[in-house]
């Protein structure tokens, strides 16, 4: 029986969805079984604007407001969570983090940033004490190379050692001396299963185990080292959605 031909072209284009151009994939965010869509890299880039979320692994046990200028971004971001994308114009960007309902209070932080129209960035709101908190804006590469998976890891717990971050069992290690504040990177490896086992550098006693985590193709998965005198970690995961199947 002849198929269709708009549900024949469906089905290619969900095979080939890894194949996409890059800048054309609209990117799903989950976080804790939360889910959120943003818009593809060549459409933001069209109008002119950038995008922007919020991570806040501050000290404050709050949650905090992310303002850009005198415009607030984002507002109630609980502790250990990650934000949707939003779209901004400014390129100039002065960031400012409060405790949410303290506008007239000190800043928790703030930072300013160049941000290049059709790029994605996270702005972590990072504790360094008890007492004072920081701004780090890394710019997202969320698209693997084709067929990989990509994992990167950000070392926010304050007090903690330069880390090494190895897949139980391999030989080699995954990240090497990522220093307090810092992002190791991405890397791309093949789409697995894996454990990921956390150790202060060269150094062979066990600080963190992570649970085993899927790690598919055309996902980009984010891993954030919290903790003071006990590890812990939370983690999300940004995706490529497929593009829009063509109809008749």
């Amino acid at each position: 029986m002849k198929r269709p031909t708009h549900l024949v072209l469906a089905a290619m284009t969900v095979l080939s969805a890894g194949a996409c151009k890059k800048d054309d994939a609209a990117i799903k965010t989950t976080s804790n079984g939360e889910m959120n869509v943003s818009a593809s890299a060549d459409s933001a880039d069209a109008r002119g604007h950038s995008m922007v979320r919020i991570v806040n692994v501050g000290n404050t046990g709050k949650d905090v407001a992310l303002l850009l200028g005198d415009r607030t971004l984002f507002d109630n971001v609980q502790t250990a969570s990650v934000t949707d994308y939003r779209e901004v114009e400014a390129n100039m960007a002065n960031f400012l983090a409060r405790g949410v309902g303290a506008m007239e209070a000190t800043p928790l932080a703030k930072n300013d940033e160049v941000l290049m129209d059709g790029n994605r960035y996270t702005v972590f709101l990072i504790a360094e004490d008890v007492s004072k908190n920081t701004l780090r804006i890394v710019k997202d590469e969320v698209i693997p190379d084709s067929g990989k998976a990509r994992i990167r890891v950000l070392h926010a717990a304050p007090g903690g050692p330069e880390l090494d971050i190895s897949i139980a069992n391999a030989q080699d290690k995954l990240f090497s001396g990522v220093n307090f504040k810092s992002e190791a990177g991405y890397k791309d490896i093949e789409p697995a299963k894996v454990v990921l086992e956390v150790r202060a550098v060269n150094e062979p006693k066990l600080l963190l185990r992570l649970p085993p985590m899927d790690l598919k193709r055309a996902t980009a998965t984010t891993i954030v080292i919290t903790g003071a005198s006990k590890l812990s970690f939370f983690a999300f995961t940004d995706a490529m959605m497929p593009p829009m199947a063509l109809k008749n």
